[in-house]
């Protein structure tokens, strides 16, 4: 049994349609697949973004709870850049960790008190991670005030230094 289509151009019509179906299929999965990689990018990058402002917040943060010993932290200049520094007394001579920005990081220096004196001490210092701004200020006795620019939002932490020596 052999069926014949009574129209002859019948058969190109329905290969057309199936063809024209099959690429407005393909063009809509192509626009889906391209809106998912845009939400996934920006998804990402949001991520990056907030492990970047709570991963300097919570170093800092730390940083102040461990060294929250009377007389222990000030806010200091080093260099000419303005430098949160932790003081540590051990015999006779004081060490202090250093935390500041520098060349787009925020770097840890580790250095004897004694030893301001130098020159690039800046450099020296240990990258901690890239953030593009950071600003301290002493509000009142007791409580600092650091603001972090990660470079896609700032994010303002206050302080309170629980050994404070009175002043």
């Amino acid at each position: 049994m052999h069926f014949h289509s009574k129209e002859p151009g019948r058969h190109i019509v329905d290969v057309l349609f199936v063809l024209a179906l099959f690429g407005v299929f393909a063009a809509s999965a192509l626009m889906l697949v391209t809106i998912g990689a845009n939400v996934y990018k920006k998804t990402v990058s949001n991520m990056n973004d907030n492990f970047a402002e709570r991963t300097a917040y919570s170093y800092i943060s730390e940083k102040i709870r461990q060294n929250d010993i009377c007389d222990s932290i000030e806010i200091g200049e080093l260099e000419g850049t303005c430098t949160l520094m932790f003081i540590r007394r051990v015999g006779d001579d004081e060490y202090c960790t250093c935390l500041y920005l520098y060349d787009g990081y925020l770097k840890e220096l580790f250095i004897r008190r004694d030893s301001f004196t130098g020159t690039n001490l800046l450099q020296a210092g240990q990258d901690i991670m890239p953030l593009s701004g950071l600003t301290m200020e002493e509000t009142k006795t007791g409580l600092i005030r650091l603001t972090l620019d990660t470079g896609s939002r700032a994010l303002t932490l206050y302080a309170s230094l629980r050994s404070d020596s009175g002043k």
